[in-house]
């Protein structure tokens, strides 16, 4: 069994493809017809047509309150099935599963993306697949160790979710009062570090559900200090909450290597937390695609594994999975453009001189995080440098900015707590104190800074950028954001680069792989 396709449905909707047993495409649905949220992939599939003609397995990833009795699910696999079939030959296609329990594809995801022998991997998220007694998964531990995949521990909440809350629902549920959206949780996240402890307890809010709100000084949202000191006290408990779960899982297993996934994991300042507060023996492993849109990899590995048998690890080593675009696709949009050559220490001068330089090159990245192949970029030394990003991005004026830094120099700027690395920016370290008044675009209010740091063979361009950067300021960081607009999808394509150039005060767009900056 070679080719392996893996979907999910539902929201976050994507598409892998493995290829003898590593991921070879991926992509969410939303970055193709730039609808946020997508929850029906169509686009990824055609896609997908063109990079393979041959598919051995298909697998379906289950999701939130898979009832076994569900309407409508007979239809939803039959639609994906028809597209699968309709694009490739079904006399090729030996195997298809539909994998119901929602957080084992997370947790099988981030075992088989890590490079562990064996592991526990478990899943804080919001909510799960639907049990035989009515319950939904809220928090999960699964062992894994390439011959088996155990459930060690499970506990379920209810449907009305007022007792046994998961991380993720808590933070919808703040959202909501908060008057966001509960795609928004990082944005309660930023605001948190504004807060401050004011004895909000939220074990009361797990057992009383939304009517805790009635009985909190938490009415007047349009104040800020109070919606702050709201997200303080959310982050406060369920980040203790995920440490005490974890060390609860170890104490019972003895086993110390730790895979976390779910979208709660995408909570960088719980992953700086976790690595700081758990005990130094324990390695843990961060899926960068914690959020739902990964269960499509972690559906296609499981029907992989299961099927060849095979003890082969695929560790992720870096996750630009997106659409590979041709020459002739790129450049033949950029002939209208108002272009000039230009080089890599060009656009490290334009950085220097507080220029906003959007950067687009080979693949997309998968997952929420710009990792330099759809980022913007901008000068981290500039005072004002987060105000004038978030003006132009159309943010809300709280919300920090990450950095990414050379490798070799991480440990000058930040305290890491043993990490080794972070290229996927899953983390939202301290900065050191000589080093605050020299980063304060990146620099957030509680002195941290979400990090990407990397090395020249993950992203050699997107290096040789910051390097430049350096040799001008003696700086070895840039502030580095998503290429995207407030409420929009990642750009994926030069058309959605350009288009988005065009609408915004960003002041170039640079092509390493070309030497061509658009203006």
């Amino acid at each position: 069994m070679k080719n392996i396709v893996g979907t999910n449905r539902h929201h976050n909707a994507a598409v892998c493809f493995l290829k003898d047993g590593q991921v070879d495409f991926f992509i969410e649905e939303e970055r193709l017809n730039r609808f946020k949220h997508e929850g029906v992939s169509f686009e990824a599939f055609l896609h997908l047509r063109k990079i393979t003609d041959e598919v051995n397995g298909f697998a379906l990833a289950g999701f939130h309150f898979d009832n076994l009795n569900q309407i409508d699910f007979n239809y939803e696999y039959n639609y994906y099935l028809f597209m699968v079939l309709r694009l490739f030959r079904e006399s090729e296609i030996g195997y298809y599963s539909y994998i119901r329990e929602h957080h084992f594809t997370h947790a099988a995801g981030a075992f088989y993306n890590s490079n562990f022998d064996r592991a526990l991997s478990i899943v804080f998220d919001g909510d799960g697949s639907q049990q035989e007694d009515g319950t939904t998964e809220s928090y999960s531990c699964f062992y894994f160790d390439y011959d088996k995949s155990t459930v060690i521990d499970k506990q379920y909440q209810t449907r009305e979710y007022k007792e046994n809350v998961s991380l993720g629902r808590c933070f919808a549920k703040v959202c909501r009062h908060l008057g966001l959206t509960w795609f928004e949780a990082g944005k309660v996240m930023g605001l948190a570090s504004y807060g401050k402890d004011i004895g909000l307890d939220f074990n009361d809010f797990v057992e009383q559900g939304e009517e805790w709100f009635l009985y909190n000084e938490t009415k007047n949202l349009k104040d800020f200090q109070q919606a702050a000191n709201l997200a303080y006290c959310l982050q406060q408990y369920t980040q203790n909450q995920a440490l005490n779960k974890i060390l609860e899982a170890v104490k019972k297993t003895d086993i110390k290597n730790i895979c976390l996934s779910g979208g709660y994991i995408l909570n960088c300042v719980n992953n700086y937390y976790l690595k700081k507060h758990l005990p130094k023996d324990i390695n843990l492993y961060i899926e960068p695609i914690s959020n739902d849109a990964g269960t499509a990899i972690g559906a296609a590995k499981i029907v992989y594994y299961k099927e060849t048998k095979s003890k082969q690890k695929f560790p992720q080593k870096n996750i630009y999975y997106g659409v590979q675009y041709s020459d002739k696709e790129i450049l033949s949009k950029l002939k209208k453009e108002k272009t000039k050559r230009a080089n890599v220490r060009d656009v490290a001068r334009l950085l220097s001189q507080n220029k906003m330089v959007a950067l687009f090159q080979g693949r997309s990245e998968a997952g929420p995080r710009a990792l330099g192949n759809r980022s913007i970029l901008f000068n981290p030394k500039n005072k004002n440098g987060k105000d004038i990003v978030n003006k132009i991005k159309r943010r809300e004026f709280y919300r920090p900015f990450a950095g990414t830094v050379l490798h070799e120099y991480m440990d000058e700027y930040f305290e890491m707590e043993g990490l080794e690395e972070s290229p996927f920016m899953m983390y939202a370290v301290n900065v050191r104190k000589d080093k605050v008044e020299e980063i304060p675009a990146i620099t957030h209010v509680d002195n941290t800074c979400r990090v990407q740091t990397l090395k020249k063979e993950f992203n050699k361009h997107f290096y040789d950028i910051i390097k430049a950067f350096y040799n001008i300021t003696d700086t070895p960081i840039l502030l580095n954001t998503s290429f995207n607009l407030a409420g929009e999808p990642m750009v994926e394509s030069i058309t959605d680069a350009l288009n988005t150039l065009h609408g915004s005060k960003i002041d170039y767009l640079y092509l390493p792989e070309y030497k061509i900056l658009v203006q």
